[in-house]
């Protein structure tokens, strides 16, 4: 299972540059982290599971999952929209096979073995093919992107293989191995010069830190899904109210590199399902909404670029509720383990700082129900592994 973790880590973690996997072949990666999942499944087949997983909170990850792939039934049929429920329906129980089947520390050394593994390979691009490697543009020009096509991907990739780097250190991971593997994220993400991927970083690492060190900062920290869920959702209600498609402040149109553009066009369609939503990547693969937005604005992303929006117009309300429960009695899982040290601190540490960083990162970017993207589905992992079993007695805690 760990192999086919590092394989899937390798294939999905972020978007290859066209130089160097054409886009057109883009979609072989996708299928060989799939088929990576179906290996953890079947693999899995022959492990004794480490715990049970149980709780509102399980049954409302597992609904809200159920719900995203049965949506493709009212979604326009697309074979985009089949393929894609296909698929997130084996990653979302391969999460759950991993999550109950492989210790979290096995996890863990899995995904940083195949995130050093890309970093690695992005120097070596830099060295023998700069062409590709380093961002040749008038406004990037000398930055890196190593095999990767922005050097925010690269920039990503770096932030989370330091956060992972760290967790490892905390558990027991030797000063050497930690160095190197903390050095060349953060190299590679200085020289990428992406001062966003480095603000992930600082967070990302300051946070699992205080987790670790104080049980009222991870019960503090566990109650952000939530408020990140409630202030999209406001954001949207205040674009569907003044059918603007910025925020105003102080005179100024905030418009967030133009994804509220993309926010606006999304919510605008909202009340024609607003219970059921349009399915599962049901609304941009209509071509007639597709070329409206591209009228209007002379370009179109396929992507919400947020991951709360892509759960409210695909999903509908019914979807979004749902979603809100996970994220309410993640908060109230999270207590309960730390007040019952039912897990080690390091344990609702990561897990507190991965789900909290997915939940933050969502605001303006898409992770949430994509089907093979690595990340994604590790944000699915991590769910299932805050679900963790309170036990009666501290003596049958579990030990990852």
């Amino acid at each position: 299972m760990q192999t086919a973790i590092v394989i899937s880590a390798v294939a999905t973690s972020s978007t290859i540059n066209p130089a160097l996997i054409p886009a057109q072949y883009a979609s072989v990666m996708q299928v060989i982290a799939l088929a990576m999942w179906l290996t953890i499944i079947a693999a899995s087949l022959f492990a004794r599971p480490l715990q049970t997983l149980s709780g509102t909170d399980f049954v409302l990850v597992v609904s809200f999952y159920a719900w995203a792939i049965l949506s493709v039934a009212w979604s326009n049929w697309s074979v985009d929209s089949a393929l894609k429920g296909t698929a997130l329906a084996v990653t979302t129980f391969g999460a759950y096979r991993l999550a109950t089947r492989l210790p979290l520390s096995n996890i863990v050394a899995a995904i940083t073995l195949g995130l050093f593994f890309l970093l690695v390979l992005s120097v070596l691009c830099v060295i023998f093919l700069p062409e590709i490697g380093i961002d040749q543009s008038w406004m990037h020009g000398g930055q890196w992107q190593g095999i990767f096509e922005s050097k925010q991907s690269l920039g990503l990739v770096a932030a989370y293989g330091a956060f992972f780097a760290l967790y490892r250190r905390m558990t027991g991971s030797s000063w050497t191995v930690f160095i190197i593997l903390f050095a060349i994220s953060a190299g590679t993400l200085i020289a990428s010069g992406s001062r966003g991927t480095a603000a992930v970083m600082v967070m990302s690492c300051c946070a699992l830190l205080l987790c670790r060190l104080s049980l009222r900062f991870a019960n503090a920290l566990a109650w952000l899904p939530l408020v990140c869920t409630c202030v999209a959702f406001a954001l949207f209600m205040y674009l569907y109210a003044t059918g603007y498609d910025h925020f105003p402040l102080f005179g100024e149109k905030i418009d967030l590199t133009e994804r509220t553009f993309i926010w606006q066009y999304g919510i605008a369609h909202v009340d024609q399902r607003p219970f059921f939503g349009f399915g599962l990547n049901g609304f941009w693969t209509d071509p007639g909404r597709l070329q409206r937005f591209k009228d209007i604005h002379t370009w179109v992303l396929d992507n919400f670029h947020s991951g709360y929006l892509t759960i409210l117009v695909e999903c509908g309300l019914i979807g979004f509720v749902i979603f809100l429960g996970v994220a309410l009695f993640f908060a109230i899982r999270i207590r309960g383990l730390t007040s019952s040290k039912a897990v080690p601190a390091p344990y609702c540490a990561i897990v507190t700082c991965f789900v909290a960083l997915s939940f933050q990162m969502n605001m303006t970017e898409t992770l949430f129900l994509r089907s093979t993207s690595f990340m994604s589905v590790l944000f699915v992992v991590f769910l299932f592994l805050s679900c963790h079993s309170i036990p009666e007695r501290r003596s049958k805690s579990y030990n990852p």
